[in-house]
């Protein structure tokens, strides 16, 4: 055939503007560095992806449903969705110590408490009359999620005893605390009511919590309660007359629980009840 009779057939294929139809003028496949895609087809609802030096372009097909798109480090693969769907495991952190994180881990929920305050006692110098202590205050809550990929290490956490903060973490991330409750006062005299101790608080968590202040006390028969943390109570309140020996405040119950008060009696002193350590809890999600 002559250049003319090719260049009558490439006509054919123009239209008077002079552009070519490139869906029936072209007999080869274009290439991708000429912006085609080098195949003739591809499989219906794939993603097209391109080989390590971006000369060739292949699909990969949906899969099953709920899939992901995944990098296996070369290419792309169609593959279960392994987003974070459950609590693998848990630490209860009561004594401080360091976290290490699994290579596995997609994210954790780190909760810290403060410890509870301690109840106040009573110093009564009139043997005759009694005296009620107040409550401590319960130790405040912090709650905070990390994407496994903004924690560098080994990160390290406190736990406060009895009015002590509870923390996690070290710069350059996030660092949670949780201050502790107050205690309450020591009493001299059978005055009324006596104060309690102030709730501590949460800091830079995605939840901040704070502790319940303790309650006061009423008369010389009714010592106040020890206040709550985010987790539970303190220490129970208790009435009666003023006894014949003292009476010792409840200790919290619950991590970070206040104290309750003590019972001055029988010309001796009621020492308040103990609050309550903290805790750091992390939660590991897979």
């Amino acid at each position: 055939m002559t250049q003319a009779f090719n260049l009558s057939q490439l006509a054919n294929k123009v239209n008077t503007s002079g552009q070519l139809n490139a869906a029936t003028g072209l007999y080869n496949l274009v290439p991708v560095a000429s912006g085609g895609t080098n195949v003739a087809s591809f499989t219906g609802n794939a993603a097209i992806i391109s080989d390590a030096a971006g000369t060739t372009l292949s699909s990969v097909a949906a899969g099953t449903a709920g899939n992901v798109l995944t990098s296996n480090g070369t290419t792309w693969t169609s593959a279960t969705n392994v987003a974070a769907t459950s609590v693998n495991a848990i630490t209860v952190g009561t004594a401080s110590g360091t976290w290490t994180k699994p290579a596995t881990v997609k994210s954790i929920k780190v909760t810290v408490v403060g410890g509870g305050g301690n109840g106040g006692s009573v110093n009564n110098p009139q043997s005759v009359n009694g005296g009620c202590g107040g409550g401590g205050g319960g130790g405040g809550t912090a709650i905070r999620f990390y994407p496994a990929a903004s924690l560098p290490g080994p990160q390290p956490y406190t736990v406060g005893g009895a009015t002590g903060t509870s923390s996690f973490g070290v710069a350059p991330i996030t660092v949670v605390t949780a201050t502790g409750g107050s205690s309450a006062p020591t009493q001299t005299g059978s005055s009324s009511p006596n104060p309690a101790g102030g709730g501590g608080q949460g800091s830079n968590g995605n939840l901040n919590i704070g502790g319940s202040p303790g309650g006061i006390s009423f008369t010389d028969q009714y010592v106040g309660y020890g206040g709550s943390s985010a987790l539970g109570g303190g220490g129970n309140s208790f009435f009666g007359t003023p006894p014949s020996t003292p009476k010792a405040g409840i200790a919290g119950k619950a991590y970070g629980g206040g104290g309750s008060g003590g019972q001055y009696g029988g010309g001796n002193n009621g020492p308040g009840g103990a609050g309550a350590a903290g805790v750091v809890i992390i939660e590991e999600f897979y």
